[in-house]
């Protein structure tokens, strides 16, 4: 007779694993949010951490270039304060301004350059896509702020539908040192992962902690909360092997809301609930 699975463990600790300071807004949602007597832990775990472009040379050349007719995107409040710094949104030549989410739509309105294009089915690459899908493409230039990577299935569509996408890299994100001893995981560990950027570097740090196929406990048995299918997917190559909840945009809310519903579905006392 084959052995029992062994119980799955009550959630015990929820990691915010956004670049330092990025995570006090999902911080105060999940608090509002947390159920009545649930008492899992909170923790910042960074998984990234933000650099400065390495020259500011490809936005000034591709604000040199910008025509009124060309759509510029920006893919996060990020981008906005990274290409603000560099210089001044106010000062950008006129495009058609879009942004990939809400919280992007805000940053660009506080910086002075308002969007014209928001999408409203899902605050993601395909959002914008489905948002834009009536906008003549045709020879459009479209300038994508972005880190050095990511992306590419924005570009790919919209290059799809004759556009010219250039990517103009406004910051860079790399994986933090690692951390003395082991990461935190194992399937009572639920971690909430807003980047595909980020996963890769919660991937690679399976090498520190010792995780084979035959221990139970790993990194790769944690629980994930991502936003969509093509970060679940990416998740499911890396081998992670826990539950992977789609949050469905990267809101605050939706985030803690994909989190405490994993956490209620769990055993209390070694049971399902």
């Amino acid at each position: 007779m084959p052995a029992a699975s062994p119980p799955i463990p009550p959630i015990a600790e929820i990691l915010l694993s956004r670049p330092e300071g990025g995570n006090d807004a999902l911080r105060h949602a999940l608090e509002a949010l947390r159920p009545t007597g649930m008492t899992v832990r909170l923790r910042d775990f960074s998984l990234l951490v933000i650099r400065p472009a390495r020259s500011p040379a490809p936005l000034l050349d591709a604000l040199a270039a910008m025509r009124p007719g060309d759509v510029t995107v920006f893919v996060s409040p990020r981008a906005v304060w990274m290409a603000d710094a560099i210089r001044p949104l106010r000062e950008w030549p006129p495009s058609r301004v879009a942004a990939v989410g809400a919280a992007t739509a805000q940053a660009l309105q506080e910086a002075g350059l308002p969007a014209e294009f928001v999408p409203r089915s899902s605050e993601d690459s395909e959002g914008l896509l489905d948002c834009l899908s009536a906008v003549e493409m045709a020879g459009c230039a479209v300038w994508i702020m972005r880190g050095e990577t990511g992306r590419e299935l924005l570009a790919e569509t919209l290059a799809a539908r004759g556009a010219q996408p250039r990517f103009v890299p406004v910051y860079r994100r790399e994986c933090p040192p690692p951390a003395s001893g082991p990461p935190p995981g194992g399937p009572e560990r639920l971690w909430i992962i807003t980047a595909p950027q980020a996963l890769d570097c919660l991937a690679g740090l399976t090498a520190s902690s010792n995780e084979t196929d035959d221990i139970v406990g790993g990194l790769l048995d944690s629980n994930l909360v991502v936003i969509n299918e093509r970060a679940r997917e990416r998740a499911r190559r890396w081998g992670f092997r826990g539950e992977i909840v789609l949050a469905g945009s990267p809101a605050p809310g939706a985030l803690a809301e994909a989190a405490w519903a994993v956490a209620a579905r769990r055993p209390i006392d070694g049971t399902p609930n």
